[in-house]
This record gives C-alpha cells, sequence and structure tokens, in this order.
C-alpha cells in the first residue's frame, strides 16, 4: 500500500512513511517539534517555593534536590533550635536553608535563560 509520503532523496513514494525508501535506501528525518520558551521571570517567582522554578524550567532532578535540601535544612534547623544546641547547629542549619533557597531564585532565573538560547 502506497502511501502519501515522497522520499527527500530520490523523489519516489514510499510504501511506509516510517520506513527506508527501496530506491535510495534514505530514512524520513523528521523535525523536532519547537521548544516553548520559559519566563526567567516566572521561573524566579516560581523559586519562591524551592525547586518549583527548577521544575517549570523542565530541570526535575534538581528542582527535587534544592525542595529536599532547603526543606531538610530549614526543618532540622527549626528542630535543633529548641534544644541546647541551637546557637551552635541550628541556627547555621537554617541559614544555610535560606541560602540554598536563594541560590535557588537565581539560579532557576539563568536555567531559564540557558533553556531560551538552546
Amino acid at each position: 500500500m502506497a502511501s502519501n509520503v515522497i522520499c527527500g532523496g530520490c523523489g519516489g513514494t514510499l510504501e511506509d512513511p516510517w520506513s527506508a525508501c527501496r530506491g535510495c535506501g534514505a530514512r524520513p528525518q523528521w523535525m523536532a517539534p519547537p521548544r516553548s520558551r520559559k519566563s526567567p521571570a516566572l521561573a524566579a517567582a516560581l523559586a519562591i517555593v524551592p525547586g518549583l522554578g527548577h521544575v517549570y524550567v523542565g530541570d526535575y532532578h534538581r528542582g527535587a534536590a534544592l525542595m529536599a535540601g532547603a526543606g531538610f535544612l530549614q526543618f532540622f534547623g527549626f528542630d535543633f533550635d529548641l534544644t541546647a544546641l541551637g546557637a551552635v547547629i541550628g541556627v547555621p542549619m537554617e541559614l544555610g536553608g535560606a541560602g540554598l533557597w536563594l541560590f535557588g531564585i537565581v539560579d532557576a532565573y539563568r536555567a531559564a535563560r540557558r533553556h531560551n538560547q538552546q
């Protein structure tokens, strides 16, 4: 059964649009769908929730890592504040979580810009 697809190499009609041409052996080449542009400002705004800006851009692993890291540091930092070790361990953990959160906002902005340049 002939299809309506024409070979780009020799101009012959392909039997199956997914198979190689019998005349010249050329395989059909399909264009990749265009990538959607991502707004760097929206990525940074979504990063108010740690990792969500990276998920928006499509970097799921980094988004999950930022979410887990910032959540871990903040949660356990607050727990240590309730003990005598709060000034030694808890406060630096909370500051580290805040630093990771701010880094995530800036990095989500940069990730969206990198995404748009590719």
